[in-house]
């Protein structure tokens, strides 16, 4: 800064030297009046520009802050009419025949460089949440709208190609599907994201970029459920193997080992093992399949837990307006350990059933369509028919209890 000022009065010298020899000159003749105003004109253009590029950067703007997020609401029809006014077995979309403020998301994050001097490599990343989906995100499962989904800090260690490393609260590195929805293929989720899988961790991660084709991820957390409370003496471990042999070809190996239950209880472990292939088969088409299996035995008193289940997608861009989603997907919940699990009225109706007692078990089967419309790149707009089947009739036709679900959504979402 002190040169670029000291470059400003050498200018503004020169600036007043370059006045007085036209005075000089205008003296002496017309023609050199006429050179020196067009000379002094640049001249003075281009000190002007000069003082203007010198002013100061912002805070943001010296640190590289971010700041981002979107805006998303929806519309579900219940064709089954549940009076309850739920959609049983859902997780963001529980409100039957009802508009909903899903998430009103902010991002305030600062990202870590791989190389540059320490202030470069170090980060942060802070990302809130407001509305009925806040009430169901990182383990929060209660009343109030508002939620932390992220808050961690980051700083990516000079060892080999660089080693990220991550404390607190973060996105779980288990499955396809994500919390936030412009960023899945479908607007419902799924029930191995919904029921089988955490949505956050809290705890430390480190990820390493192995070769350009090899990325290895592993962290030690509280808990599979992502409250932000250790809800066990011993902590837990979840990793992520990525690799892309191509460019078409992505795989991914997940992974989750630790004791999960209740405070002082003998927990045995829980263990998770899955797997996504995703094949990018034309600049249009893209294929996904997930698919992983869990279990723990005596994950309450006398209860083996097991569940396990299979998810394909299909997504296809007819341009870059106008597309469909496909998802078909199984889910068995063995032992009835995780489906049924809330209550309606509370949790934004998530992971509700008819009568609110969850079956001994239960396999589900759904499919869903989603047709995508993109306005502007910003504006997302998508509307969807999905259709739940059970072995048990855990949905609700009206007052009485049924095996299937049928439902009809429409979602906007603003990026920015």
């Amino acid at each position: 800064m002190q040169e670029i000022l000291s470059q400003l009065s050498r200018f503004r010298f020169q600036k007043h030297l370059v006045m007085i020899i036209v005075c000089v000159g205008m003296s002496l003749s017309l023609t050199s009046l006429s050179v020196a105003q067009d000379d002094t004109s640049d001249i003075l253009k281009r000190l002007e520009q000069l003082e203007a590029s010198t002013g100061e950067q912002s805070l943001a703007q010296k640190l590289n802050l971010s700041l981002y997020g979107y805006v998303a609401a929806s519309y579900t029809h219940n064709f089954n009419n549940p009076n309850s006014q739920a959609n049983a077995l859902r997780i963001f979309d529980g409100d039957a025949n009802s508009f909903r403020p899903n998430m009103a998301q902010l991002v305030f994050e600062k990202e870590g460089k791989v190389d540059g001097a320490m202030v470069d490599r170090a980060g942060f990343r802070i990302k809130l949440n407001f509305g009925e989906d806040a009430k169901f995100t990182g383990g929060n499962t209660g009343s109030d709208e508002v939620d932390f989904q992220e808050a961690y800090a980051q700083y990516v260690a000079p060892v080999g190609n660089g080693l990220d490393l991550r404390i607190g609260r973060m996105n779980t590195l288990i499955g396809y599907e994500v919390i936030e929805s412009p960023f899945n293929p479908n607007f419902s989720r799924s029930w191995l994201f919904g029921l089988g899988e955490p949505f956050t961790t809290t705890g430390i991660r480190g990820t390493y970029q192995v070769t350009e084709h090899v990325l290895f991820s592993v962290g030690g957390i509280n808990s599979f459920t992502g409250a932000q409370a250790d809800l066990n003496r011993s902590k837990s471990v979840e990793a992520l193997l990525g690799v892309t042999p191509v460019d078409w070809l992505g795989v991914s190996i997940f992974g989750f080992w630790g004791p999960e239950g209740a405070l002082g209880a003998k927990n045995a472990d829980r263990v998770l093992v899955g797997g996504i292939i995703d094949i990018q088969a034309t600049d249009q088409t893209e294929f996904v399949v997930e698919a992983y299996y869990a279990n723990q035995a005596n994950a309450t008193p006398g209860v083996n837990a097991r569940w396990n289940g299979v998810a394909g997608y299909v997504i296809h861009d007819f341009t870059e307006q106008w597309g469909v989603r496909l998802r078909g997907e199984v889910f068995e919940d063995a032992a009835g350990f995780l489906g049924c699990g809330g209550s309606v009225g509370a949790a934004g109706n998530a992971n509700t059933c008819f009568g609110g007692v969850a079956p001994a078990s239960q396999t589900l089967w759904e499919g869903t369509f989603t047709l995508q419309y993109r306005p502007v790149p910003s504006l997302l707009t998508r509307v969807e028919f999905r259709y739940d089947k059970s072995n048990r009739n855990t949905f609700q036709l009206g007052n009485r209890s049924a095996n299937h679900q049928e439902t009809l959504a429409a979602e906007v979402a603003y990026l920015f």
